[in-house]
């Protein structure tokens, strides 16, 4: 053998040498954000002028939140 250790410990990221776990409960919870912003996007897309306007939104700001990547849940001011 060439003296190397062998590693059978928990999922690892490596970043710039830098070794950080990230936690299951951490993606589960950033999973669920997602779903969860993918469906009030999905109904604020069917929303019409009117209920937008209930909500202080218009039509430009709501396509554009719409319109919006899962994963892209930080909010926008």
């Amino acid at each position: 053998m060439s003296g190397h250790a062998i590693h059978s410990g928990p999922c690892i990221r490596e970043t710039a040498s830098v070794t950080r776990r990230i936690p299951a409960s951490g993606w589960l919870t950033m999973l669920a954000r997602m779903l969860r912003a993918i469906e009030e996007r999905r109904i604020l897309a069917t929303l019409d002028d009117r209920m937008l306007s209930d909500i202080g939104v218009n039509r430009l700001e709501a396509d554009r939140e719409a319109g919006r990547a899962p994963w892209d849940i930080q909010s926008r001011v």
